[in-house]
């Protein structure tokens, strides 16, 4: 699958957490996405959220599918979602204390991303799994 056909085959499944996504699909949409979100904050930071914003959940779902291939629950990505997201909350809290809890939360959070990070950069199962058939492997029904 080329570059575009993988951007595309991501937005066709814009919202779709079922199913398996081959590493190569993660990365170039990953690529893709890098790239849209730094030319849109060229045009202004409230753009480049706009377009982070409307990335959301294809970047979700072809992530979670990434793990689906691995033979990884997308759960797994939860906690450091939910961890990044406290720790932007602790960043309203003035003092010391508040600010050295949130840089435990952000170094907690870079731990677990490293974690997901290591199952995105594994190779997929090349037979069916729970999820469904390999992305990659090679199939008559295709």
């Amino acid at each position: 699958m080329g570059a575009f056909e993988s951007i595309g085959h991501s937005f066709r499944h814009y919202a779709d957490f079922k199913g398996r996504a081959s590493r190569s699909e993660f990365w170039i949409f990953l690529g893709f996405m890098l790239l849209l979100s730094m030319v849109g904050g060229l045009f202004g930071l409230r753009f480049g959220g706009i377009i982070g914003l409307v990335l959301l959940v294809p970047s979700m779902s072809v992530a979670v599918r990434r793990l689906h291939d691995v033979n990884c629950s997308g759960k797994e990505m939860l906690i450091p979602i939910v961890m990044m997201f406290a720790a932007g909350w602790l960043a309203a809290f003035p003092g010391l204390l508040p600010q050295m809890v949130r840089l435990g939360v952000i170094g907690t959070a870079l731990i677990f991303f490293a974690a997901l990070l290591r199952h995105w950069v594994k190779e997929g199962s090349k037979v069916p799994n729970r999820w469904g058939p390999s992305p990659t492997a090679f199939s008559f029904a295709r």
